[in-house]
């Protein structure tokens, strides 16, 4: 769903806007600016089969852990759909489309919020399972 959800509201926002902007007042504005996933800003450039490579072996492992603690499966859900958007989105485009663009925060978009809700979900949830275990 986030795939579908972020792919859209991009392609919203890049059909609507174009190189305008629209103010948000003094929180920022709505505007398309286009970024690179972490991994095109090596110093080497990675292939799209590596990229590919290293998104399954990721969305493997947090399988295993949500089959472990079946109450993180939310959270790994929402961590590889926002992860699945950046991934198609680099394969297709080559750059990433963020549109929120805050005074006080980098440029983001829906995929990214999805990263990190997942992410600090599942590292607060374990960190959590962890401490009532020991």
């Amino acid at each position: 769903m986030i795939p579908l959800l972020d792919q859209g509201l991009k392609f919203f926002v890049l059909f609507r806007l174009g190189s305008q902007s629209v103010p948000l007042g003094r929180m920022g504005k709505l505007q398309v600016v286009q970024t690179q996933i972490w991994m095109a800003r090596a110093p080497r450039p990675v292939s799209l089969i590596a990229l590919w490579t290293m998104w399954v072996f990721a969305a493997c492992a947090l399988i295993v852990v949500s089959s472990l603690a079946p109450s993180c499966g939310w959270f790994a859900g929402v961590l590889v759909g926002g992860s699945l958007s950046h991934g198609i989105e680099s394969s297709s485009r080559g750059w990433i489309c963020d549109y929120v663009c805050l005074r006080f925060w980098p440029a983001f978009n829906i995929a990214d919020v999805a990263i990190t809700v997942g992410t600090c979900g599942l590292m607060g949830h374990l960190i959590l399972m962890t401490k009532a275990l020991g």
